[in-house]
């Protein structure tokens, strides 16, 4: 039996994981591509249940339900919101194993110990991230120009510390789950990359089952 070309990528705004998912769906001739973004948008008219209530907020002010702005509360905002977007990536990933369906998904809340090894043994996880904070505030503000025509990236880019402590958390539980970490300052080198790697690792996925 073929196992599904399930790729999962992560990373902050700025990265390029909406524009890399796309070529990596291309590349694969893959037809789903889902968007965290959006995702997260779906679940919104639900914030007035308590249990969903942080997802109310952007990522990037989730903390203030937690108290000062601190790192610690910043972190714990954001997990808060990664472990409801996460189990619905779950169940994502386990209905596309089940019906063997390809799909690329692309989100922010990139958390791999609220998937579980068991998942992640059935995908193609990769993380994206700049390590230059002023590059990457560029990236940013250049992305209107892009992938996203009336989203300019200045708020995003104002709030760009703070997303960084996410990205620093995401960092360190993919190397903990020896997930493959690409740094995308260079958009081109990092499209190579990536799509090489992906497609090494679709060609060998069954073998790791």
């Amino acid at each position: 039996m073929n196992h599904p070309k399930i790729v999962l990528i992560g990373g902050i705004p700025g990265v390029g994981k909406t524009s890399i998912a796309g070529e990596i769906a291309k590349a694969l001739d893959i037809d789903i591509v889902l968007s965290g973004d959006y995702l997260r948008e779906f679940i919104r008219p639900f914030g007035d249940y308590a249990k969903f209530s942080v997802m109310s907020k952007s990522v990037y002010n989730a903390w203030t339900s937690f108290g000062e702005r601190n790192r610690e509360n910043i972190v714990s905002g954001f997990l808060a919101q990664s472990k409801i977007m996460n189990a619905g990536i779950s169940a994502i990933i386990r209905r596309a194993a089940g019906n063997g369906e390809d799909i690329v998904i692309e989100q922010l809340h990139f958390v791999p110990s609220q998937l579980g090894k068991d998942l992640i043994n059935q995908i193609i996880p990769i993380y994206l991230y700049i390590h230059d904070i002023d590059i990457h505030r560029n990236r940013l503000r250049e992305r209107v120009n892009f992938t996203h025509a009336n989203s300019p990236g200045e708020r995003l880019a104002d709030q760009l510390d703070t997303y960084r402590f996410m990205m620093d958390y995401s960092l360190e539980e993919s190397r903990s789950y020896g997930i493959r970490i690409f740094e995308s300052s260079d958009y081109g080198k990092t499209l190579k990359d990536v799509l090489a790697f992906v497609e090494s690792e679709a060609r060998g996925i069954n073998d790791k089952l």
